[in-house]
């Protein structure tokens, strides 16, 4: 006897396929497809599109092909910008990471109202406004009156009163890295402490009792436990580099001599200054693509690594 003969001997008859059910999810879908499509998919299309045009203020458009992408890699500006977003990238994992790693991880250890009053000094510069770090980090680098021309005055180094770390090009890169790394860190302080304290306190104690001491325990216990956190940070701080603007555009606007620019800050000169929205489009689809590519990366090193099994 066949399945179906058994099916239908135990079960009777097979029940229709409900086509009102169906309508009625597809009703309930539809709201957040539809804001999908028009705020998502649309503009990351018409991107595309425009990127293969030549635009000008009050000119048709013109298909051009992939002249606009030809015309930026054979910019020096726009060269550089793609090398100081990687660069910053790359330090951002490879400095942020570990550093807010280990801030976090002395607060959660030393669990008591001072480390309660510090998580919220190193959040607060994650919620004040990009002109207020840009402020503050102009006050701190302007030469012979900023923040460090003062104390390096005091302390009798003279010449390091004198450096314009902003004005610089071999050293606009590192100061602007400082203020954003005081001004990012705070979240990832944060988002690791909470992780770490989910930690059983047996696992600790465990750890003790094998003899581990703190910097054992951090590096061979917590670490691993909150790898996963962490990798989600990486994949933050990655695309947050390839999209970064304010904090460059606000000290520096790019300068000097392209020394602190970045893709966006490209991208915003090519639309809302020179009025090229198709060479603006393009700076736009590849820090998508490359964004795209990143996030991908890192999720595969993920599943690899047994993450969501």
């Amino acid at each position: 006897m066949t399945g179906v003969d058994v099916a239908s001997i135990r079960g009777g008859r097979r029940k229709k396929f409900d086509y009102r059910k169906l309508v009625f999810q597809l009703i309930f879908l539809l709201p957040a497809v539809a804001f999908l499509v028009i705020f998502m998919f649309y503009p990351i299309e018409e991107t595309f599109r425009m990127s293969l045009m030549q635009t000008a203020a009050l000119r048709e458009p013109t298909f051009i092909g992939l002249e606009n992408y030809q015309r930026l890699f054979a910019s020096a500006e726009f060269r550089k910008g793609l090398a100081n977003v990687l660069a910053w990238a790359f330090w951002s994992v490879v400095i942020q990471l570990p550093l807010a790693f280990f801030i976090a991880f002395s607060l959660v250890a030393h669990s008591n109202k001072l480390a309660g009053k510090l998580r919220v000094v190193y959040y607060l510069a994650s919620i004040m406004p990009s002109a207020i770090v840009a402020m503050l980090g102009r006050f701190i680098f302007a030469p012979r009156f900023g923040v460090i021309a003062t104390i390096s005055q005091k302390l009798g180094w003279e010449w390091l009163g004198n450096v314009d770390f902003l004005g610089d090009p071999n050293k606009v890169f590192w100061s602007l890295f400082a203020v954003a790394t005081w001004a990012y860190m705070g979240f990832k302080i944060v988002y690791l402490m909470a992780n770490m304290e989910q930690i059983p306190t047996e696992i600790r104690e465990a750890a003790e009792l094998d003899g581990a001491n703190r910097m054992q325990y951090a590096l061979y216990v917590v670490l691993p436990m909150v790898s996963y956190p962490m990798r989600i940070l990486a994949i933050i701080s990655t695309v947050g580099s390839l999209k970064l603007f304010d904090v460059p555009y606000l000290l520096t606007q790019g300068g000097p001599v392209y020394a602190s620019t970045t893709l966006a800050i490209i991208l915003y000169k090519h639309g809302f200054v020179n009025w090229r929205y198709g060479r603006a489009a393009a700076v736009g689809v590849i820090i998508f693509l490359l964004s795209l590519f990143f996030s991908i990366a890192q999720f595969s090193m993920q599943r690899k690594g047994g993450e969501f099994e």
